[in-house]
Order: C-alpha cells, then sequence, then structure tokens
C-alpha cells in the first residue's frame, strides 16, 4: 500500500494539474461561464472558469483510489449524483432550485441505504425520542445532507472563501477522528484538505478559477456525511459539538433564508447581502474607492478567515460538550447578528460620506 504522504504529494499535483489544464483552456470554459458575471450574487467583472469541481473530483478520487479506503470510495459514489447536476449548472443552461435541492436529498437517500445509517440522536432527550424512530431519523438526515450541501454553495461568494472553510471543517472533523482513531476518515478528512489547498494555488488571491456548483454541491454532502459517520460511530460525541464545527455556513444560510422571508424575497432567489459580501462592500467604502472589487474580494475573505475558523477549532473542543457547545453556539449566533447589522450600518454611514 502507498504511503499516505505519497497519497497526499499525488493528490495535490493531481489537483493542480487539472487546475492549470482547465486555466489553459479558460476561454473556452469562460464563454460558457458569461451568464454568471450578470447574476444577481455576482461580484466579479469577467467571465471565468466555473469548474474548479472537476479539479477537486479529479483529486479526491485519485485519493481515494490511491489510499484503497472502501468508505471513501462508497461515500463517492453517493456524491455523483449531486456532482453531476452542479456540473450541468456550471456548463449548461440554470437548472429550478427545485431539481438541485431534489437531486442533493437523492444523494442523501443513497446514502443512507449503502451506509445503512442516518441520525438518530441530537442529544435534546425529548427531540431524541422522536429521533428513535426511523422515519424521523431519516428524514431529519435528507435535510440535514441537503441542507449542508447547498450551505457551502451559497457561502462561495468571494475567492478563497468556500475553500477556507471546507479546510478548516475538515481539519476540525480530522482531530476528531484522530481523538477516536478512525483512520478511515482521517484519510478523507486529509485528502479533501489536500485537495482544496491546491485548489487554492488558482483561486486565492486572484479568482483564475472557481470551485462551481458541482465542487459546492460535493463538498457540502461530503462534510454531512463526515459528521453523521462520527455521531454513528461514537456516542460520547455530541451533536451540538458537530453542529460548532459546521456553523458558520449553517448560519450562513439560516440568515439568508430569514432575512429574505423578512424582506419579502423569495428564499431561493439569489442576492449580495450575505455577510461576506456586507464586509467586502465596507472594505471598499472605507478606502474611499481607491480599490474595487477585485482587490477588494480576497481581502473580504481574508478578513472572514478568523470568524469562521474559531467555531470549528472550538467545536473540536467541545465535541464532548453538549452544554459548552450549546453556549458557543448562542454566543456566535449573536455576534454574527450583532456583526452583521453594524457592518451594514458603517456601509451606509460610508456610502452617505463618499456618496457612492
Amino acid at each position: 500500500m502507498m504511503s499516505n504522504i505519497l497519497v497526499l504529494i499525488l493528490v495535490f499535483l493531481s489537483t493542480l494539474f487539472t487546475l492549470l489544464v482547465i486555466y489553459r483552456e479558460r476561454k473556452a470554459f469562460a464563454k460558457r461561464a458569461t451568464r454568471h458575471v450578470n447574476a444577481k450574487q455576482s461580484v466579479h467583472t469577467a467571465p471565468t472558469p466555473r469548474v474548479g469541481g472537476i479539479a477537486i473530483a479529479v483529486g479526491v478520487l485519485s485519493g481515494a483510489l490511491l489510499s484503497g479506503n472502501d468508505l471513501f470510495g462508497t461515500l463517492l459514489w453517493t456524491t455523483l449524483p449531486i456532482f453531476l447536476i452542479g456540473l450541468l449548472e456550471d456548463l449548461g443552461p440554470d437548472t429550478p432550485p427545485s431539481l438541485r435541492l431534489g437531486v442533493a436529498a437523492f444523494s442523501a437517500v443513497l446514502a443512507i441505504l449503502v451506509l445503512n445509517m442516518h441520525v438518530t440522536r441530537l442529544n435534546i432527550p425529548a427531540v431524541d425520542i422522536l429521533m428513535s424512530v426511523s422515519l424521523f431519523g431519516i428524514a431529519f438526515t435528507i435535510f440535514a445532507s441537503t441542507g449542508m450541501t447547498h450551505a457551502i454553495n451559497l457561502i462561495d461568494g468571494l475567492n478563497g472563501l468556500s475553500s477556507s472553510v471546507v479546510i478548516v471543517i475538515m481539519v476540525s472533523f480530522g482531530l476528531v477522528a484522530y481523538q477516536y482513531g478512525h483512520t478511515d476518515l482521517i484519510i478523507i478528512n486529509a485528502v479533501i484538505c489536500v485537495s482544496f489547498i491546491g485548489f487554492m494555488c488558482m483561486n486565492f488571491p486572484h479568482g483564475r478559477v472557481f470551485l462551481g456548483d458541482a465542487g459546492a454541491y460535493s463538498i457540502g454532502h461530503l462534510i454531512a456525511w463526515n459528521a453523521i459517520i462520527l455521531l454513528n460511530r461514537e456516542p460520547n460525541i455530541s451533536a451540538w459539538g458537530v453542529l460548532l464545527i459546521v456553523l458558520w455556513p449553517v448560519l450562513d444560510t439560516v440568515f439568508a433564508m430569514v432575512r429574505r422571508l423578512i424582506t419579502g424575497h423569495p428564499i431561493s432567489r439569489p442576492d449580495k447581502l450575505h455577510y461576506h459580501h456586507v464586509l467586502m462592500r465596507l472594505v471598499i467604502l472605507m478606502t474611499h474607492k481607491t480599490i474595487g472589487v477585485k482587490e477588494a474580494n480576497p481581502i473580504g475573505s481574508f478578513l472572514s478567515w478568523p470568524l469562521m475558523a474559531l467555531p470549528c477549532f472550538l467545536g473540536y473542543s467541545l465535541i464532548e460538550d453538549t452544554r459548552g457547545a450549546i453556549t458557543a453556539i448562542i454566543f456566535f449566533t449573536l455576534a454574527y447578528v450583532v456583526t452583521y447589522h453594524l457592518l451594514v450600518h458603517n456601509a451606509a454611514k460610508f456610502r452617505n460620506i463618499t456618496n457612492v
């Protein structure tokens, strides 16, 4: 069996090589990405290849094959439907949100069937009685897996943003897996981390290639099932500790849904009011527009990294402490809401000053 270090080196090289091929053929891919420049949530001004998910798939698949990890291979099979529908969205015509939600749910059902597991507890005594009934447990598992699949896609708004989130989440899950001795999960987390590090070489800071829906949906599915597998294997792990690890994409998604409901907009309608969008806009305004969107994009992403990493690593520290994890989740949720409104307030203030 090939050494793990060599496997990771080959994963990195295969990801980077595929990205270089995509970048070399960027004109052909960018033609298909023209329509995304005018998308409501877009912050880039030039057509950019959105098929970084292909490179991630090559790197992750090479890692699964070279490591001989059976669990890894099984998970990738369940990821295939959502990867394909994401790739269709990246390369072809727009697909209805309901179709993408349905395919994500189908991938979740596949995982439930082939892994023979689902969420059976949330560490809330009254709720856990319901979760012990298979029907409720399976329904929640499909909901959680589908939600995480789309949550990663929603935070994919600035150069390096979703990639950095994925890396810190996978590092945290890898530390949990190491703590409990789950070698197969350690390998999965390490391979995904290294593949995304390779992707960052082309995505941050200049955004030469974007992750796209195929990459975001696929990694969201893998993150969800990493969490579900850990909860099934280790009864001492708290569901709230796991939630704390993935808190940033969950918070951003829930807050976006609430925001759109309050303003009377459809939940599925994209906008540029996510936390990272507002932060990037504030960077532009605070510099009195001496820098533009192109420069503010990676700066906004970089400023977001500590905010996303802290709950991840705290989740690892509190992985068995339900009360501590709940307290941390309440704190970070309040901090998210308060700082978001402060960002909006200051952006409005600077806009008035600069007449932007």
